[in-house]
């Protein structure tokens, strides 16, 4: 059976799990989960705060996989799971136990942690893994609400930059004779507030178009 394997860094309960289930049901696959708790060993008291820390982390994280356990099973879904604290070490090692995998979905995780294994990018763990590696954001359904508020954002700051160039360039020369170009304080004031606020409706407008077009930088592509 073809299997899956879900990676992502958690607090409390895994907020990109549902995804990865669904892929796993379409694909009749098994579907195997890393939870990585986060772990700062610059912390001076490491055993008496971040452990407790740590093993409350544990046990919410387990009575939350133990749940997911019983709807896998009415879904029709293997499930296998492991909770570790997040270090290169224990990381490589428990994608070791998970393969051979067809796929790996990598949810909310910062690479940083892997830097002193040579991981620095989802691509270097596909080759590690010898399987793709590929980012939830990138498999999950576009989200209509998130769209439409890029449209209305899109229409106010295009509707200001249309004011802008119609209304305000025309009349440029008498405003940089009567206020911009009189050297004198005031002008100057005019002139550092005016270029940062058409800057910032201009730019507002513009980086509307790669969201709306699908061209806007995944999270995990940078890690």
């Amino acid at each position: 059976m073809e299997k899956i394997v879900f990676v992502e860094q958690v607090d409390r309960e895994p907020k990109n799990i549902s995804y990865a289930l669904e892929i796993a049901k379409k694909k009749g696959a098994h579907l195997s989960a890393l939870f990585l708790i986060p772990v700062v060993v610059e912390t001076v008291d490491w055993i008496e705060t971040q452990e407790k820390q740590i093993r409350e982390k544990e046990e919410k994280i387990a009575s939350f996989a133990q749940a997911l356990e019983e709807r896998c099973r009415k879904e029709g879904v293997e499930l296998e799971w492991k909770i570790i604290q997040y270090r290169p070490r224990a990381f490589m090692q428990a994608m070791k136990e998970f393969s051979p995998a067809e796929l790996i979905i990598v949810g909310d995780v910062d690479l940083k942690p892997l830097a002193e294994e040579d991981i620095k990018h989802l691509e270097d763990i596909s080759l590690r893994m010898n399987c793709p590696v590929l980012s939830i954001k990138t498999l999950m359904p576009p989200e209509k609400k998130s769209k439409a508020k890029v449209w209305v954002r899109m229409g106010v700051f295009g509707a200001l930059s249309a004011l802008s160039y119609f209304v305000f360039f025309p009349h440029i020369e008498e405003l940089n004779y009567k206020i911009y170009m009189t050297g004198t304080l005031w002008g100057a004031l005019a002139v550092l507030f005016t270029v940062p606020i058409h800057a910032y409706i201009y730019g507002s407008f513009t980086e509307c178009i790669p969201k709306l077009i699908g061209l806007e930088k995944s999270a995990g592509s940078d890690h």
